[in-house]
């Protein structure tokens, strides 16, 4: 255990344990990156004082041991990345984002090791979600809430899903799902009012509350990607729904259980396909505006 307060002096500091465990507990400043290596199964840990250097935290271990931060990560990291097939990375201490935007990422080519943030998120600045990998979940957001002034986007290009479970707070602006690979699934009772918008790919919902009480926008203002609506929940969502105009990508509602969409539908110059699978699709809130509904 190293104990004292560690200083980065504008260069990048690597974390490697073999067999033995490691653990830093004074705290991380400066200027500089710091990279998690393990070599074995012995586990980092980040405890105690907070992380806050002005830099990023990458996991790239080629061992077993996992790496735990426990202690609470500053503004100042700009963003953390998990990078190693075998080593998983938790950040169970409270995250506050940098001014500029943070950024979470799972970057595995292979392996099964997730990237999970437990310990909540607040600040002011904007989070960004990147699961890059086929990893189902490889960024799990869970835990304490979700409450930074600012928006939440997905924007990863893996396959793999991100998992938003922890409940999104009051204090953020929005909701984007931006990838056109990796849907985005909320199952936390969201209290955020800034609405949810699916501009590329997927977003998926599996309680009443998932996209919060704002309203669902489908679709981009530009471009040609298609965006879906899906629900996950054998229940109501009372969210309205609006159809975006702009883009010439396909809108779509489905469901993965006997969802019913009870917000009233606003097409805006564009048309809305309605796709369930297995499960029937309710839509009860009527629908308007200008477009073809297809069915």
């Amino acid at each position: 255990i190293f104990s004292g307060a560690v200083t980065l002096n504008n260069h990048d500091l690597v974390l490697a344990p073999a067999a033995s465990n490691l653990t830093l507990s004074g705290g991380v400043t400066g200027t500089g990156n710091l990279s998690l290596a393990t070599t074995g199964a012995g586990t980092i840990t980040l405890s105690t004082a907070s992380v806050n250097n002005t830099g990023t935290i990458s996991n790239t271990g080629t061992g077993a041991g996992t790496s735990t931060i426990s202690a609470a990560v500053g503004s100042n990291v700009t963003a953390i990345t998990e990078n190693s097939a075998t080593s998983a990375l938790t950040v169970s201490g409270a995250l506050t984002v940098n001014a500029g935007g943070t950024t979470l990422t799972n970057s595995n080519a292979s392996g099964s090791a997730l990237l999970t943030v437990s310990g909540g998120i607040t600040g002011t600045g904007n989070v960004v979600l990147n699961n890059n990998s086929a990893i189902a979940n490889g960024v799990t957001v869970s835990g304490t809430s979700v409450n930074n002034v600012g928006t939440v986007t997905n924007s990863g290009t893996g396959t793999g899903a991100t998992a938003i479970s922890a409940v999104i707070g009051t204090n953020v602006t929005g909701v984007v799902e931006n990838s056109a690979t990796s849907t985005l699934t909320l199952s936390g009772a969201n209290t955020f009012s800034g609405g949810t918008t699916i501009k590329s790919g997927t977003a998926a919902g599996t309680v009443a509350a998932a996209f919060g009480t704002g309203t669902i926008t489908i679709g981009d203002t530009s471009g040609s990607a298609n965006a879906t609506l899906s629900g996950g929940l054998a229940g109501t969502f009372t969210n309205a729904i609006s159809v975006a105009s702009g883009n010439t990508g396909t809108a779509k509602i489905t469901d993965s259980a006997a969802s019913i969409f009870s917000g009233a539908v606003t097409l805006n110059n564009h048309d809305l396909v309605l796709a369930p699978a297995a499960s029937a699709l309710t839509l009860s809130g009527g629908v308007t505006g200008t477009g073809n509904l297809s069915l």
